[in-house]
């Protein structure tokens, strides 16, 4: 039984929200838009970091 890593190398986003506490946020630019869509987010600033994710997909994960 052989199973695909997806690697995908994701910026580090610090969000800044509406009461002014700070969240990190890794996965890229939809990770960044969907923590836009969930939370009062007011600001997104790259750290200047990137991190590497791997995962294996599910049958339903489309990216591969």
């Amino acid at each position: 039984m052989s199973q695909d890593i997806c690697v995908e190398t994701v910026k580090v986003v610090e969000l800044t929200l509406e009461d002014g506490s700070k969240q990190i946020c890794r996965g890229g630019e939809n990770a960044v838009r969907r923590m836009w869509e969930l939370y009062p987010v007011v600001s997104a600033k790259w750290t200047g970091e990137e991190e590497t994710m791997q995962w294996i997909p599910d049958e339903s994960d489309t990216r591969i």
